[in-house]
């Protein structure tokens, strides 16, 4: 906060025509009201020299065909909500689903193998399209590499 120039109390910036404490008027006129941008104090990680580095293709696709089920290839990629959601439909499909089969037809364990077989499935289609596709990129914007 500003400080009037001639009691010294501190008065917002909307008092700047009439001091609400002595009743001077013009009570910030002559005192440095400015403000500083704070965004200029700090260096940019591009101008310090440090580039991010970019995301791997084959990593992507690896992490997708063996975990993908779980959405850490989206982790990976920096992508936390569809991750999330990734790992919310595999456990609502395999717990869902899996329960549906279990008690309505197989009453065996392997009634629950069958949704997570069909998510790997899809995972390994993500994967294979991860490799195929350029227009892949990553939280930050850019592309797999």
């Amino acid at each position: 906060m500003a400080k009037c120039k001639y009691c010294g109390a501190e008065i917002s910036r909307l008092d700047k025509d009439i001091c609400p404490f002595c009743g001077k008027t013009k009570p910030l006129d002559g005192v440095d009201s400015s403000t500083q941008d704070m965004t200029k104090a700090f260096e940019t990680l591009k101008e310090m020299g440090v580039e991010p580095r970019q995301k791997s293709k084959i990593v992507a696709a690896i992490l997708a065909f063996i975990l993908g089920v779980f959405g850490v290839h989206n982790y990976y990629l920096g992508k936390y909500k569809i991750g999330l959601i990734t790992l919310g439909i595999t456990l609502v499909s395999v717990g869902g689903i899996g329960s549906i089969l279990y008690f309505a037809l197989m009453h065996n364990i392997f009634a629950y193998l069958i949704p997570y077989f069909v998510m790997e499935f899809l995972m390994i289609l993500v994967g294979v399209s991860l490799l195929v596709r350029n227009d892949i990129s990553d939280v930050n914007g850019d592309f797999l590499k």
